[in-house]
């Protein structure tokens, strides 16, 4: 008989938004909630036998005791065994009380992998034993491998898995070497049939579907910001008695968030700008869109009306268009200065000339015009 795992970490549940407006922190907040409870449900309905959480099930240490117990009553849904290991933003020391009051609240098929030991779950009816490498505070240079590595046998059952919270060489960007830094040959040597890792909130592997391959790390469930590009991420991972091993990896996220750099010249650029914004569930995205270029003053005056529909249709939109500039026509500066005049003369110059200083003394005199 297979063990199927599904595989979760930093959902970061208690992240406060604080740079958004009131109405869309108190929905990312919620998000995050709302979607361990989608994961629970996803797990459920294929079957998986362990739930993991491989750190940063939590922001940070000091969580409302509210979100605790809302937290471990959506765990409690999961049908089989859940491991929650603490991460380097949720870390486990013997002064932090989190772990102590989550375990109050935690139901009977909850537990929490706060002590470097095997723990073995044959008593959950799964023939397995978990050796976590969890996080005793938030920085360190030092990963918590090394008493696996001690260990003189490993336990007599089925699977032995290893479950730990870490950059991983080649997939986190750890220069100063401060957040448990690992490495895949580090694990390998070890021994173990099966890593669980989380802290980079990318996926790995990055294909979909993968085989035999013997470590995972879950990538963000829930997308937290504008560098996060993709959808949300869990694995399913499914390894068979003779340990061979299978895995899908699953979109979870509820909103998704996108950091556009968009070149603006006409018309046409600005109808492929709304056909490109046309997404799907448009009310859980979160934009922030960097507009260039040049454009004549009626697209800028569209431009206007088509970004107010916009904020109105996604769920938060962030515009900065200090560099969109107004393409100055010949009828603009027939429009602004008498003919003949200096300023008409120096600008009809650089309009055959040099566009950027054209802009440039543009600008300069419409300055000059508003002062006096």
């Amino acid at each position: 008989m297979a063990l199927k795992i599904f595989l979760t970490g930093d959902n970061h549940i208690g992240l406060k938004f604080n740079s958004y407006p009131e109405h869309v922190r108190s929905s990312l907040v919620k998000a995050r909630v709302d979607n361990l409870q989608g994961l629970v449900e996803k797990a459920n309905s294929k079957g998986c036998d362990l739930f993991a959480v491989a750190g940063d099930l939590f922001d940070k240490v000091k969580i409302t005791k509210r979100d605790k117990e809302k937290v471990a009553k959506v765990l409690e849904q999961f049908s089989g065994t859940v491991v929650v290991l603490p991460g380097n933003h949720d870390y486990h020391d013997d002064v932090v009380d989190l772990w102590q009051d989550f375990k109050g609240y935690a139901g009977e098929n909850t537990i929490v992998l706060n002590t470097y030991k095997p723990y073995n779950l044959t008593s959950n009816d799964i023939d397995v034993t978990l050796y976590p490498a969890y996080c005793s505070k938030k920085h360190s240079s030092n990963n918590a491998l090394k008493w696996i590595k001690e260990l003189q046998n490993l336990e007599p059952t089925r699977w032995n898995i290893g479950i730990a919270h870490g950059a991983l060489e080649g997939l986190s960007p750890d220069i100063e070497q401060k957040y448990y830094n690992m490495n895949e040959k580090e694990l390998d040597d070890i021994g173990l049939d099966l890593w669980l890792l989380g802290h980079t909130h990318i996926p790995y592997p990055l294909e979909q579907k993968v085989s035999n391959r013997r470590i995972f790390n879950s990538g963000t469930s829930e997308p937290d910001g504008l560098d996060c590009n993709h959808a949300g991420n869990a694995w399913i991972i499914t390894i068979s008695e003779s340990k061979e091993i299978s895995a899908d990896r699953v979109k979870t996220g509820i909103y998704r968030f996108y950091d556009i750099d968009y070149k603006l010249e006409s018309e046409e650029s600005l109808s492929k700008l709304i056909e490109d914004l046309d997404m799907e569930k448009p009310d859980k995205k979160i934009i922030r869109l960097t507009l260039n270029g040049r454009v004549k003053r009626e697209t800028l005056d569209q431009i206007q009306l088509c970004l107010k529909n916009l904020r109105e249709k996604f769920g938060y939109l962030e515009v900065r268009a200090e560099n969109l500039k107004l393409q100055i026509t010949k009828e603009d500066i027939e429009q602004q200065y008498t003919k003949g005049s200096f300023p008409y003369q120096v600008l009809n110059q650089l309009l055959e000339t040099d566009n950027d200083a054209l802009q440039l003394a543009y600008e300069l005199m419409e300055g000059c015009q508003n002062e006096n």
